[in-house]
């Protein structure tokens, strides 16, 4: 009877040995890959899918480019510089993009990571959230989620913000804004010769310096080379001693901005700012907005 019930535990416990590695080997990291659009304006319509994932501390995430178009990852908001293997091409400008590549990136601190496409900028955009694990917790995976978008801002046409731009988690207790990517209020499409907009400033980021700049890439502006992809600044504000919560901003177009928004009747840009709390390092975020002239 004693050997038969040891024969069937030596059994059992051989099988789990052979399940169990098979079950760890099956669990993948989530995967957000490149997309192009179809149909008549294919050349304009580019996408992270998804473009937003959940993770756990110290998880990695796999990225892809299956497309013979070029893409690249640029890290615009995080609270620490993601790991990536060599198979992701990561920079600043269009040299870091390339075609049908695949690889990686480790993340080892909670926050929220936003990352645009080096060639396609903010019309590109993803974003990362990385959550704290309790001690012992192995990295886990969650799915994505759509945040809520916020409310339209006066003087702006359209949503509150572009997709994805909802409320997203706190970059942690020293972030000087509060709800991450979210703290940033911005209609995508507004009309006159100035940029609106809001950011939720949190406790950390009080008594702080706000800098807005409105940038276009060379290329879309007169007199510039078709392949010029250099960040020229058509507007800036500057604001300093800032109190905790919502602090609203109006940046207004130099007079390069104002001609080419008369003369083409659009102009696409992108604001970034960049809050920089007392004794601290500048936070920054990025949107894409689209200007037209008032009616």
């Amino acid at each position: 009877m004693r050997r038969g019930m040891l024969a069937m535990a030596v059994l059992v416990l051989a099988a789990l040995a052979v399940v169990l590695p098979a079950v760890a080997g099956s669990e993948t990291s989530p995967s957000i890959t490149a997309v192009n659009g179809t149909g008549i304006y294919a050349e304009q319509t580019h996408s992270w899918s998804p473009s937003q994932v959940t993770v756990g501390e110290g998880a990695s995430v796999t990225l892809s480019n299956p497309t013979t178009v070029r893409h690249g990852v640029r890290w615009v908001s995080s609270p620490a510089t993601p790991v990536c293997s060599a198979g992701v091409p990561v920079g600043t400008s269009e040299a870091a993009s390339g075609a049908e590549w695949n690889g990686a990136c480790t993340f080892t601190q909670p926050g929220s990571y936003v990352f645009y496409c080096t060639v396609h900028g903010a019309a590109m955009s993803g974003t990362i959230t990385v959550g704290a694990l309790t001690p012992g917790s192995p990295p886990i995976s969650t799915p994505p989620t759509t945040p809520p978008v916020g409310p339209t801002l006066a003087g702006g046409e359209g949503s509150g913000g572009q997709p994805g731009a909802g409320t997203a988690p706190e970059l942690g207790d020293a972030s000087p804004f509060t709800g991450g990517v979210g703290a940033l209020r911005l209609a995508s499409r507004q009309r006159g010769a100035s940029v609106r907009g809001a950011v939720n400033v949190s406790a950390a980021g009080a008594r702080g310096r706000l800098e807005v700049e409105l940038l276009a890439k060379g290329a879309s502006l007169a007199g510039a080379g078709r392949g010029d992809s250099r960040e020229v600044r058509l507007g800036s504000l500057e604001r300093g001693s800032l109190s905790a919560g919502i602090v609203r901003f109006a940046v207004a177009l130099g007079a390069r901005g104002k001609r080419v928004l008369k003369r083409r009747g659009r102009l696409a840009l992108t604001v970034e700012l960049a809050l920089t709390p007392p004794g601290g390092h500048a936070a920054k975020l990025q949107r894409g907005v689209v200007l037209r002239p008032a009616p």
